[in-house]
């Protein structure tokens, strides 16, 4: 079953690299180095991420790493595709992303295995204020660029506020998840004190978010809480009220920021706007119509006349190159990903551990629903990564963090006990016991013979 953590992945990678290799040799009949770049990378992730485990005796899920990494490898093929990855060679900060998430990755691993992530839980004030921290200093120090606030060299670090506010808000519902399941006919009815204290501690993040004008990050995260605390105290009411709020605030949210505006109108009618902020749709749906079914064939199509097609519109080289089939395929990718997620929180007896495994898997899942409903115009755009696949340091570095979480939490069981070296035994040097002879009954005695009459 080990086997499949390498075969898995490679049979979806493989036949998408050899796609273009083909597209390749029918405009130039010659082969380079490089165009085996994805192939390399994508072969060193995986003989370096399935040497580490067996090494560290992992024994969790095989489906949940499984999936990230045939993920991972579909974003290798698919930036070398449109040129974000051209060799072996570094260029920018960005090309490390990969590498250094790997290594985060087995690392949280290693340090959170045997359950040993459960003893995160006293220390919720800290992740609160480290999320804090984060956003007020990109706030501070970073700058406008498309409408969002990076650091130079475009590195968005409020990323890292995901597995941070994950570990916050499980501390705060795990321990109190008796109090939250109170309720009368269906409604609950949690002590008031723990409804204003979750809110107090909640709000600081969510409004240096608002104040940034990150409305996706802000979506995101609040969606995950309601997961969270549906998945805590199973009670449909908190999942169909946080969501109805969260439709509340963001009819109330989205009008006081430019880009948020923007983005509206664009999806309400972007041929209003389409020299402006409804170019970028509309040229996302032309190349999904195009694509049709089957597609044009990986290499085949024109993903480049998509604006930011290697971050936010990663998804529509899929819709494009390999059709609405592929879309299908990689939408069952995530969901078997979400699936694996969620089974490992099922597994864990720990109801710490299963409330960050509920919210890791709850918000890779979210971010890919925001992400593909928005390049799709079901839903306005979010600006929210793909996960695994879009371009982005910070992005992917944090995906693979989660990653690591998820598959600690999996491999939550006590470490295998060494056997016991067994002793020969010396052999003794009492004397043997006597064996006592029964006694023999009164009548077993030999008869006597009669005595002779002496005569006189």
């Amino acid at each position: 079953m080990f086997l499949w953590l390498v075969l898995f992945p490679f049979m979806i990678v493989f036949p998408l690299q050899l796609s273009l290799l083909a597209v390749h040799l029918s405009n130039t009949p010659t082969l380079g180095f490089d165009q085996f770049t994805p192939t390399i990378i994508f072969g060193i992730v995986l003989l370096v991420v399935y040497g580490a485990l067996r090494l560290l005796r992992y024994r969790g899920s095989i489906a949940f790493p499984a999936a990230a990494l045939a993920l991972c490898g579909l974003g290798i093929v698919l930036q070398y595709r449109i040129g974000t990855i051209q060799a072996l060679q570094i260029t920018s900060i960005s090309q490390l992303a990969l590498p250094i998430g790997i290594v985060i990755m087995l690392g949280v691993y290693w340090a959170g295995r045997y359950g040993r992530i459960s003893k995160l839980e006293p220390f919720w004030l800290v992740f609160l204020g480290l999320s804090v921290a984060v956003i007020l200093f990109v706030l501070i120090a970073g700058r406008k660029y498309r409408g969002a606030v990076f650091l130079p060299g475009n590195i968005n670090p409020v990323e890292i506020i995901k597995p941070l506010l994950i570990i916050f808000i499980a501390s705060m519902l795990s321990g109190h998840r008796v109090l939250l399941k109170r309720g009368f006919l269906g409604i609950p009815l949690p002590p008031l004190n723990i409804i204003v204290t979750v809110g107090v501690l909640w709000a600081p993040p969510m409004l240096l978010l608002a104040l940034q004008g990150d409305m996706g990050m802000f979506a995101l995260m609040n969606a995950t809480l309601i997961v969270m605390l549906y998945a805590v105290t199973n009670r449909s009411a908190y999942l169909v009220g946080g969501l109805s709020a969260i439709f509340v605030l963001a009819y109330f949210l989205i009008p006081l920021s430019s880009r948020g505006r923007a983005r509206l109108a664009a999806w309400l009618n972007p041929f209003d706007v389409a020299t402006s902020a409804g170019w970028q749709p509309l040229q996302a749906l032309m190349a999904l119509y195009t694509g049709g079914f089957f597609g044009t064939g990986l290499g085949g199509g024109s993903p480049g006349v998509v604006p930011i097609i290697e971050s936010d519109f990663a998804y529509i080289i899929i819709g494009e190159e390999l059709g609405l089939l592929g879309c299908i395929c990689v939408a069952l990718l995530y969901c078997a990903l979400v699936i694996s997620g969620i089974r490992i929180a099922e597994r864990t007896s720990d109801h710490y551990l299963a409330t960050i495994a509920t919210g890791v898997a709850a918000c890779l899942g979210i971010q890919t629903l925001l992400n593909i409903g928005g390049v799709v115009k079901a839903i306005p755009l979010t600006g929210i990564p793909l996960p695994f696949i879009s371009h982005g340091g910070s992005s992917l570095v944090t995906t693979l963090l989660m990653t690591g979480i998820l598959l600690a939490i999996s491999d939550d069981r006590p470490p295998p006990k060494p056997p016991k070296a067994t002793t020969s035994k010396k052999p003794s040097k009492k004397p043997a016991a006597k064996t006592i002879q029964p006694r023999k009954p009164a009548s077993a005695k030999k008869p006597t013979a009669p005595r002779r009459k002496v005569s006189h």
